[in-house]
């Protein structure tokens, strides 16, 4: 799909229920898996009056893949919801603590991830080096951790001792 494609979308599934409003075109962005678009009234596009102005509606999300239409709303930034649409396909999608580890690179530190996800997820040593044994077997393995504010950290720190991993949101499952 591409943005003209994208954009006849949200055209007939979302302004032409206002027929005052129209796409803001200079303002779509692209990103790897949505498109995002803004509409305003047709007034405001003009005059560019804040008092021609709508209020409380948020970007529209088109998935390239699939041409699902995500309206979002004014609650988080653009930037939150398409980073929520890029990590798990919903816009509306939170961020979990829980991380999947998926595989691993040949050289694997299998020692210090050991380490790391014992202390990331406030566990013992043996359920730590069960977790990473069951990786390097070639299962999947979850792991939940203590503090959301550091996942980020593990999952890089995890990716540089050789383990592929990724944090899961609420709508995966």
């Amino acid at each position: 799909m591409n943005t003209i494609e994208a954009q006849k979308l949200v055209e007939e599934k979302v302004v032409s229920k206002m027929p005052d409003c129209a796409v803001i075109e200079k303002s779509t962005q692209e990103h790897e898996k949505c498109f995002v678009f803004y509409y305003q009234s047709k007034d405001f596009i003009k005059s560019n009056d804040i008092r021609d102005m709508l209020v409380g509606q948020g970007p529209v999300i088109v998935d390239k893949a699939t041409g699902n239409i995500y309206e979002t709303g004014s609650a988080y930034s653009t930037e939150h919801y398409v980073a929520a649409f890029e990590a798990c396909g919903d816009p509306y999608g939170e961020p979990s603590p829980t991380i999947i580890i998926t595989g691993w690179k040949k050289g694997a530190d299998k020692v210090g991830a050991t380490k790391l996800v014992k202390q990331a997820a406030g566990i013992g040593l043996s359920e730590a080096k069960n977790v990473i044994d069951s990786v390097l077997d070639g299962n999947e393995e979850m792991v939940t951790l203590l503090d959301l504010e550091k996942i980020h950290n593990v999952v890089e720190q995890l990716e540089a001792l050789g383990f592929n991993n990724k944090q899961l949101w609420s709508s995966q499952c």
